[in-house]
């Protein structure tokens, strides 16, 4: 307890933080191919996901853009499958288009990047 100008000061000490600071996500910004039903384009993404606690899965998802100016293929198509450069080709799901034209990618299971 501390004290203050002769009376007792009934709120507790400040304590240091003693929780940790949680790490970036792993990210992959860069080339990838995307693979959706009747069409193949070089594409660039920026990727980024998170362990899930509630299902104890990995959820991965960001933003892909057309690279040279491809025509990206419309979203709800069914399954894509992602591929960046040294890595397998992952499962994910084109969900919707931005304003500029980008496509949102999710995915669950082991994403197209290095973690």
């Amino acid at each position: 307890m501390r004290f203050r100008r002769g009376r007792r000061d009934p709120r507790p000490a400040a304590e240091p933080d003693d929780f940790t600071e949680p790490e970036p996500a792993a990210d992959y910004s860069g080339p990838a191919l995307l693979d959706a039903p009747g069409i193949e384009v070089a594409v660039r993404v920026a990727l980024t996901g998170h362990l899930d606690p509630t299902d104890g899965q990995f959820h991965w998802y960001g933003r892909v853009s057309a690279d040279n100016g491809a025509a990206l293929p419309e979203p709800g198509r069914g399954q894509v499958f992602l591929t960046v450069p040294g890595r397998a080709p992952a499962p994910g799901v084109l969900q919707e288009r931005d304003p500029w034209g980008n496509l949102r990618i999710a995915g669950i299971g082991a994403p197209p990047f290095t973690l």
